[in-house]
């Protein structure tokens, strides 16, 4: 009996530790997943160009051609700026890089600022590129640059095809700085100069956290890029994720920007209920200097909390119907260049569940924004070519 007891005791320790073995195992995804694994860029044969030169176009950077850095606000602004948004400002959220080329490779060669790490959103829209071909206003996603998360640089191949011509653009990191950044080609292989916008002009939006693109999962998904890709024009991106708070000198810097078409106004989500006090003195420090510019103003999404909590439901709104009474006002007084979007609609009945976290939005959440502000800036840009 005692060694029966024993041998039993001997087999439940071997399964304990089995189990334990079994709980300890990690999940190596790259090995289990030939899809997933990381592979070296094969560099043999390949010219690198600096997308700073000719025959590149480079936009989304409105001061590089006097700071020769990638950052969306200059190094040494006219105005003070705080330094929360000094530091966000070289996230290059909005960067592109178009050509033509007809290339059999394409390759990217990046330094970053700093590795990954955000909680809620993916490596590849924090501090990736994706690549889109095709012709403007009709570009299909290709693919996204792939790499070690705590990586500070990266060597990948993006494309890999025959020899036709085609118009390529690459979208910057949303959440990450970009120190460098080459192009990668076969030698010998034509590069040329992109096939050209819609219309001239700049598209300018100010913002917060949404704007910059949380969360997307890769670059291309950030609504200003959706828009640029389905309009076919040049876009600006200033979200300042949490410091979209509606500051005169950002006001200041945004007249600065040469050659606008529109400026749009995203920002209740940072400033709360300090949009009252903010939202016209903006406005009137853009308007100081471009009077006839269309401006929209656009309140904040619905978050998720706001539909299970009355008295956020009611906040948000008011501030909403706060920004419509005032763009309303202005045109009564004589803009009639200024307009007004409710953004609380933009992600339709089922805004709950197209976000992160509750406030930022997934891709298809983007994809609901892009799809309800498309209409209104044609509209707006049909209004003022008459």
């Amino acid at each position: 009996m005692m060694f029966q007891a024993r041998r039993f005791l001997v087999i439940c320790g071997f399964l304990v530790s089995v189990l334990f073995c079994h709980a300890q195992e990690t999940v190596d995804i790259e090995r289990l997943d030939p899809n997933m694994t990381l592979t070296k860029a094969d560099s043999d044969g390949i010219a690198w160009l600096d997308p700073r030169s000719a025959p590149f176009r480079l936009v989304g950077f409105p001061w590089i051609g006097e700071d020769h850095v990638y950052r969306r606000l200059p190094v040494e602004p006219d105005w003070e700026i705080r330094g929360p948004v000094d530091s966000l400002a070289n996230c290059t959220a909005g960067g592109q890089i178009h050509f033509r080329s007809n290339s059999q490779r394409i390759l990217l060669r990046v330094r970053l600022r700093q590795s990954s790490g955000m909680y809620h959103m993916p490596a590849t829209g924090q501090s990736g590129f994706d690549l889109y071909l095709g012709e403007p206003g009709k570009q299909r996603y290709f693919s996204t640059s792939r790499f070690d998360a705590n990586a500070g640089d990266y060597e990948v191949t993006l494309f890999e095809g025959n020899e036709a011509l085609r118009h390529f653009t690459l979208n910057f990191p949303l959440y990450n700085g970009v120190e460098a950044v080459e192009i990668g080609v076969v030698a010998g292989a034509s590069v040329s100069s992109p096939m050209p916008f819609s219309a001239p002009g700049k598209i300018i939006v100010y913002g917060t956290s949404i704007t910059q693109g949380g969360c997307a999962a890769r670059p291309g998904m950030a609504y200003s890029n959706i828009l640029s890709r389905w309009l076919n024009l040049e876009f600006v991106n200033l979200g300042f994720s949490g410091n979209g708070r509606g500051e005169l000198a950002l006001a200041k810097l945004i007249s600065q920007i040469d050659n606008q078409s529109l400026v749009i106004l995203d920002y209740q989500a940072n400033a709360g209920e300090t949009i009252r006090d903010t939202l016209e003195p903006f406005i009137e420090e853009l308007r100081r200097t471009r009077p006839q510019i269309p401006l929209l103003v656009i309140s904040k999404i619905r978050y998720a909390a706001e539909i299970a909590d009355e008295a956020r439901m009611k906040a948000a709104v008011s501030l909403a119907a706060f920004q419509k009474a005032l763009v309303e006002r202005l045109r009564t007084q004589g803009d009639r260049y200024i307009h007004f979007l409710d953004g609380a609609g933009l992600l339709g009945e089922s805004a709950d569940e197209c976000t992160v976290d509750g406030v930022h939005p997934t891709d298809l959440g983007f994809m609901r924004m892009a799809e309800g502000i498309a209409p209104a800036i044609q509209r707006i840009l049909e209004l003022s070519s008459e």
